[in-house]
């Protein structure tokens, strides 16, 4: 999945710099080393790793190593996940299988990631209140801003805030396929999405924020 997104994203003449591949649940092939391989295939033979054993937090993790890159330097951030596994993963697995690709520095106008925000042990009692307040922080409750949740957080207060609740069928890429989603919206898109994703038993709190105001 995730090297048939490589081509449409990064051309020949394009390389990157970073490859970070983010998943939650380990590949059926532990003989390979499925970072590396898609070092391989991209352009650039970027420096790549993986993220695993932080459930839907890695993306969010790997997110922010990505945008800690020097300026001008490009980055790939792989979000997958598989419905079919030769073993019992001891956790529900996805409903489908879906990869998500973010590309980032060095492009044209476009999608800009202006904050990620993460936070260990958060209880569940916690967690309803502590994403309100940092989603305020990140604009939501103007109609202007669109907010994305994952199942975990769905009764979050967001005020005026058109919001998306994404189904928890998919936990590593749900949210990121909707964020995706609203920043395509088209014409009358709003201008800043931001979204937010909890994992109640692994008691991570993540929330991103973007704007269609500049390069990323």
């Amino acid at each position: 999945m995730a090297a048939s997104l490589i081509p449409a994203l990064v051309p020949d003449d394009e390389p990157v710099d970073l490859l970070v591949l983010a998943f939650a649940v380990h590949d059926a092939l532990p003989g390979r080393a499925t970072a590396a391989y898609l070092s391989h295939v991209c352009p650039g033979t970027p420096m790549s790793f993986a993220l695993c054993d932080q459930g839907p937090a890695a993306a969010f993790t790997g997110l922010r190593i990505a945008l800690a890159q020097p300026a001008g330097r490009r980055s790939l951030v792989l979000a997958v996940e598989q419905s079919v596994l030769p073993y019992d993963t001891g956790v529900a697995v996805p409903e489908r299988h879906r990869a998500v690709a973010l590309l980032l520095g060095g492009g044209p106008a476009g999608a800009r990631v202006t904050a990620v925000r993460q936070y260990p042990d958060v209880g569940p009692d916690d967690a309803p209140g502590l994403a309100a307040a940092e989603l305020r922080g990140l604009g939501a409750g103007r109609p202007d801003v669109a907010v994305v949740l994952g199942a975990g957080l769905a009764g979050v207060a967001t005020g005026g805030s058109p919001v998306t609740v994404v189904p928890s069928g998919q936990p590593m890429t749900g949210v990121w396929w909707a964020l995706l989603d609203r920043l395509d919206d088209g014409p009358g898109r709003v201008g800043t999405v931001v979204a937010a994703d909890y994992h109640p038993d692994l008691r991570y709190l993540c929330l991103v924020g973007t704007s269609t105001d500049g390069p990323q």
